[in-house]
């Protein structure tokens, strides 16, 4: 039998609604964790994390933090905009005089290139380039904002609204649910400001957890991967390999670099905490192959990577470098994210495996369950 090609569909699967978690548990690590041991499923809760990993493995998580940048203006004629920060530009002027981000925003009709939008505390925005449609969905465009820097992360913090993923629904939310999930949409290890969707695997981390992991010798590293808009945006051409993936910017420090080669050299397991974190690591493997040199030339820079990691055919395994483990939370059908999974650790395993958390009824998406997937 010939190996089946993996088109769009073949990657969808139903979950239903009531296990779409819309809310985190109140704890943090009392979710669920689904374990896969490379042969078979066992259930297991994020609290009793340390008890499924080997003495001495290396954590490598993404240390990102979540900007606030949902945000709402109008325009002249008084209609409703809503505009999605997705990354700054390089400056292209004084820093006090304003700076240009690739946007997404809506309704698409009312953004044209020139369209001024006023948001409330003093802050405008000038569409710089029209929007042209593809096949993956609404391309990024350029706004000029009349705040830079310090200035504009600090009125984002301020006014911004945390950008929750679609699924999350949210109508008219309360002063207090904004404030929550400023909080709960945002790891406890969180770093430098700069992603638009949180590193979710990571969400269920506590300070508790990190300890009960650090008394098993267990080695805790990080790496920076700012989530962008392909995190929002679906695939929606039927070949999968027409989805146009956008750039993403990351940093993999040299002491992280330096942990893997340790771990690696010693026998220790190596974990990646989220596709994001092994998206950094295989990001940075294919720019060293691409660019001709050491892998640990590129550490410490930032670099960005549109790298699709997915089965072309129901037989594809992707093999990383350095991940011996990922621990990752339940995705969307026909996502990117749940193509790389399947990449992982096969198409008819993930699928079965995806079956087994339906039937025990674990909590999808972002603020849903985790799993610890051994590669």
């Amino acid at each position: 039998m010939t190996d089946k090609y993996l088109d769009l569909k073949a990657f969808d699967f139903a979950v239903p609604p009531d296990q779409v978690a819309q809310r985190p548990l109140l704890e943090r690590d009392h979710s669920k964790c689904l374990i896969w041991d490379g042969h078979k499923v066992s259930h297991s809760q994020v609290s009793n994390l340390s008890n499924a990993v080997p003495k001495g493995t290396l954590f490598i998580v993404n240390d990102s933090r979540v900007i606030a940048s949902r945000i709402h203006g109008k325009l002249v004629t008084g209609g409703a905009v809503e505009l999605l920060l997705l990354e700054p530009l390089l400056y292209t002027a004084a820093r006090d005089a304003g700076e240009t981000w690739l946007c997404l925003g809506k309704p698409m009709r009312k953004l044209a290139a020139g369209t001024i939008v006023t948001f409330s505390h003093g802050l405008t925005a000038t569409i710089v380039n029209d929007c042209a449609p593809s096949d993956s969905g609404p391309l990024p465009f350029e706004a000029r904002f009349n705040l830079a820097g310090e200035n504009l992360l600090t009125w984002l913090e301020a006014n911004g609204e945390m950008p929750l993923p679609p699924y999350i629904l949210r109508k008219n939310p309360s002063a207090d649910q904004q404030k929550f999930d400023r909080d709960r949409y945002q790891t406890v290890y969180a770093g430098d400001l700069g992603s638009v969707a949180a590193p979710t695997a990571g969400l269920h981390f506590t300070p508790e957890v990190l300890a009960s992991l650090k008394a098993k010798q267990c080695e805790i590293m990080h790496v920076t991967l700012h989530v962008g808009a392909g995190t929002f945006l679906p695939v929606k051409t039927n070949d999968p390999a027409r989805h146009t993936m956008h750039f993403e910017r990351f940093m993999v420090p040299a002491q992280t670099l330096a942990s893997i080669k340790k771990a690696k050299t010693e026998g220790r397991k190596v974990v990646v905490v989220g596709t994001t974190a092994l998206r950094s690591l295989e990001g940075l493997h294919a720019l060293s192959i691409s660019e001709n040199c050491g892998i640990e030339e590129l550490a410490g820079k930032w670099l960005r990577t549109n790298i699709f990691i997915r089965p072309s055919f129901a037989k594809d395994r992707h093999t990383p470098w350095c991940a011996d483990g990922i621990m990752t939370n339940f995705h969307q059908p026909e996502s990117t994210l749940f193509m790389l999974v399947c990449a992982l650790v096969g198409y008819d395993q993930m699928r079965a495996i995806y079956n087994e958390a339906v039937q025990q009824q674990y909590r999808f998406y972002s603020y849903g369950d985790s799993s610890l997937l051994w590669l």
